[in-house]
């Protein structure tokens, strides 16, 4: 009988363990991108100050002894910083983001997986509105 090497051991043992782990779905888990306007926050005296990304050059600006409601907006938005609205009824996203369906595609083209495709013999395609 053969003595095994202890790093072998070892290795073998984590290389098991990350293995079962990952089978069981132990993953890192993704934050969650909130599309501004997001809140409402609120902000106190006392409370640590609200992040805007850059305190420099980007401060919030607003009256320190009383206590606010604040939501995040699109930089160039805000009103006490670019990113910061004080106050109700922030105002929403910028025209021209957000979803944005694909063109319609052309005639004798349909929908393959995730391209368009010519279509198969004997299948019209989507019909043009």
């Amino acid at each position: 009988m053969r003595l095994q090497n202890p790093k072998t051991i070892l290795t073998a043992a984590l290389l098991s363990a990350g293995l079962a782990a990952t089978s069981m779905g132990l993953s890192v888990g993704t934050a969650a991108a909130e599309v501004p306007p997001s809140g409402p926050n609120t902000w106190c005296p006392g409370d640590p100050p609200v992040e805007t990304g850059n305190k420099k050059y980007n401060p919030v600006r607003w009256d320190e002894s009383i206590c606010h409601e604040y939501w995040f907006v699109y930089f160039g938005q805000g009103n006490v910083a670019s990113n910061i609205w004080d106050g109700p009824n922030p105002p929403g996203p910028p025209p021209g983001q957000g979803f944005k369906p694909p063109p319609p595609i052309p005639p004798g083209w349909c929908w393959g997986l995730f391209l368009p495709s010519p279509c198969p013999p004997g299948v019209q395609g989507p019909s043009p509105h």
